[in-house]
């Protein structure tokens, strides 16, 4: 659900606050997702730059290129749009930073920030030559931190990217009883997202966020790894075909209307020997001693303890992953972590998924992943499909 423009003036209003702390004039933000937060707009391919001037007081400016300006006038909840560029009937200076330079000045914006975190060095280089009386300062954390807490838009929006990824998992995990190979077992359930997105969310984008070479139509993803290539993480997925014994591991990821979603489960094809089955009880385990600490007022790294603590009572203190979930919102990892090093306290409408794992040299290893939302009292678990030892 693409916000309406109450809800677009709150989350430039929570950026505003974050600017005004650090003694902020404007940030000029960049970063694909951020833009797309403050607008509610996204070009898929951002071939030509996409800019929003964000003042600490008063409404946004969206710097974008001319052939932009009609789609852009047409969804975005900033209406001060500022083309660039010659498309058709629509003309504006040649360059974005001609653009930059009247919007700062029409502000009189001395103090700017940036996405330090993700401004290319050649687009510092260029803001900072454009506005030479200006000083620069990292200021991405204060978009990332307005963006931890997730308004009514984006939780509907979760919400209908986890209830496809639900159903790409079921399809997954049916695939694998009938031996498929990682790639089959990854299209099938491919497949069954798209068509669960064209016959029951047609309205709904399943998109994410391109870049200077491309865009992102298509969202809806799924790869499968057997046994001794789950330690490979992220690899693309093959012919292997799992065999009895073995544990085949398959992640979905699904965005709609920019909303990330999660749902990963490792799968026992047939029988598992004694080592792979406590491995097993003890990621299940370990991830319902962690469930009642996803609640207001906890931190992520006391979360991270009980996790750590469950793992070395079990025998797995070697094994240790580095985080047991992460963020989730507009990216499909994002700030925070569930590690042992992350203070951030958990609020209601933050999204995480919660991740408890091993990797085990021996045999690959294993991992159920859901996403959740913080509540008032606790957590609500996003991701449905069935959290016990999965056997085919």
């Amino acid at each position: 659900m693409i916000p309406d423009t109450a809800t677009a003036t709150a989350r430039w209003q929570r950026v505003q606050a974050n600017l005004a702390a650090a003694d902020l004039d404007a940030m000029v933000v960049v970063k694909p997702q951020n833009t797309f937060y403050l607008s509610g707009y996204t070009p898929m391919i951002y071939s030509h730059p996409v800019l929003v001037f964000l003042p600490v007081e008063g409404d946004p400016v969206f710097i974008l290129h001319a052939l932009r300006a009609h789609s852009s006038r047409n969804s975005s909840r900033i209406t001060d749009i500022r083309p660039y560029g010659r498309w058709a009937e629509e003309v504006g200076p040649d360059h974005w930073w001609e653009v930059l330079a009247q919007v700062a000045a029409e502000f009189g914006a001395s103090r700017i920030g940036v996405e330090g975190e993700f401004l290319p060095v050649n687009f510092r280089d260029r803001i900072a030559a454009t506005l030479p009386n200006a000083g620069l300062f990292d200021s991405g954390q204060a978009v990332m931190e307005a963006r931890y807490v997730k308004d009514a838009a984006e939780l509907d929006s979760l919400r209908v990217a986890c209830r496809i990824a639900d159903v790409g998992m079921a399809a997954a995990i049916d695939a694998v009883s009938q031996r498929h190979s990682e790639v089959e077992t990854a299209s099938i359930a491919m497949r069954a997202m798209q068509r669960e997105w064209s016959e029951h969310h047609p309205d709904r984008f399943a998109m994410d966020f391109g870049n200077l070479e491309g865009g992102v139509f298509h969202a809806l993803w799924a790869y499968s790894l057997v046994g001794d290539r789950v330690p490979m993480n992220s690899a693309p997925p093959t012919e292997r075909t799992p065999v009895d014994g073995e544990i085949q591991w398959t992640v979905i990821w699904t965005s709609i209307d920019g909303m990330h979603a999660e749902n990963e489960r490792s799968v026992a094809v047939g029988p598992l020997d004694d080592e792979k089955r406590r491995a097993f009880d003890a990621v299940l385990e370990i991830r319902d001693e962690v469930l009642p600490m996803l609640r207001p007022g906890v931190s992520c790294a006391e979360a991270y303890e009980v996790a750590r603590q469950g793992y070395v009572k079990r025998g797995y203190g070697d094994y240790l992953p580095g985080r047991i979930g992460h963020g989730l919102g507009l990216g499909p990892h994002e700030q925070p972590s569930l590690g042992p090093h992350d203070e951030l306290v958990f609020e209601p409408g933050m999204v995480f998924t919660i991740e408890p794992n091993l990797r085990i040299p021996s045999f690959g290893g294993l991992q159920h992943s859901d996403s959740l939302v913080i509540t008032e009292t606790g957590h609500e678990l996003l991701t449905t499909t069935r959290r016990d030892l999965i056997q085919v």
